[in-house]
């Protein structure tokens, strides 16, 4: 009943106390539940011993010309969920605009043709991935031959947890997708419904009309925790457990905010959570964010640089 498209006949839901114990007590281990405030409680703080490197280091693998926006989003979000030191590493090319966009992030060069990443950026950017601790790639990396073949070949190739987003799906269909399960670290795909059709190879409606069947399906496939997106957003594990958003935030329906949840959940990996709560977490508070950008800027008007700039308050646990 939180799950589309039961959540929109269901109306009203409340839980209701019948006696069954809780904790410790209680006669089974669930599943499958809704994703609460306490997720917050799991996410490391930083101490008087910290560093910028012991919060964290994160990489984001991505950009191609026309579209340097996607991995400035996610390494912002990176940074203001809590990770100690990001880096973009992009298509040389592209790498003056993308300095004058961030000022707290890094940027790295890897080689390019006409502003699209090749399998020549392969070992650069394994050799910056070794130096952090999680890798987001695919924010706004295009969809090139030779780019789909470079995604490819990363993904496999690192030895650090790993968030697959935007074009850096589309390069894993079909053989791709179960090759995925070869990697020996986690990876979490973040695909909306369009997206894990196509890695599913099936029709967009029916992913709408089985959102958890087949998620559940591409995770089993890929080895891999799958975040399918949207109002009801579900975190599945292979292994089948599952945590549902109760979402409720419709400010998120704009460009970006789907590179701002792959740089949350990559900063939280690089914190060192477990991935399955780092997922659960990074939607909790990317849910929480959008809530408090649309108070602030009044509904409709929210960009996903809004929901960057609330990710600190969401963590904190300021209204949301």
């Amino acid at each position: 009943m939180w799950i589309a498209p039961g959540k929109r006949h269901a109306g009203a839901l409340s839980v209701v106390d019948i006696g069954i114990p809780a904790g410790e007590r209680a006669p089974v281990s669930p599943a499958i539940g809704l994703i609460g405030d306490a997720v917050r409680a799991l996410v490391p703080r930083r101490d008087a011993d910290s560093s910028k490197f012991t919060a964290g280091a994160v990489l984001v693998c991505g950009g191609s010309r026309g579209l340097t926006g996607a991995p400035a989003l996610a390494s912002l979000a990176a940074a203001r969920a809590g990770a100690g030191y990001v880096t973009v590493a992009a298509a040389a090319s592209l790498v003056g605009i993308l300095a004058a966009k961030l000022l707290e992030v890094m940027q790295v060069g890897l080689p390019d043709h006409d502003g699209a990443l090749t399998p020549d950026a392969v070992a650069p950017a394994l050799e910056r991935a070794e130096r952090v601790q999680s890798v987001v790639l695919g924010p706004g990396v295009g969809r090139e031959p030779a780019t789909q073949a470079f995604v490819r070949e990363l993904a496999g190739r690192l030895e650090v947890p790993l968030v697959l987003d935007a074009d850096g799906l589309a390069a894993t269909t079909g053989e791709a997708l179960a090759a995925l399960t070869q990697r020996t670290r986690a990876t979490i795909l973040t695909p909306h419904a369009g997206e894990l059709a196509r890695l599913l190879e099936i029709g967009s409606a029916e992913v709408s009309a089985h959102r958890l069947a087949h998620a559940r399906e591409a995770a089993r496939r890929a080895g891999a925790i799958v975040v399918l997106k949207g109002d009801d957003t579900l975190v599945v594990e292979p292994g089948g457990r599952v945590g549902i958003s109760r979402g409720d935030a419709p400010a998120l329906a704009t460009a970006g905010t789907g590179d701002v949840l792959a740089g949350t959940i990559g900063a939280l990996l690089a914190k060192g959570m477990a991935p399955f709560e780092a997922a659960c977490a990074g939607v909790w508070a990317h849910a929480a964010a959008g809530r408090l950008a649309a108070r602030a800027t009044g509904g409709d008007g929210v960009i996903a640089s809004d929901v960057i700039a609330q990710l600190p308050r969401a963590f904190a646990g300021v209204g949301g």
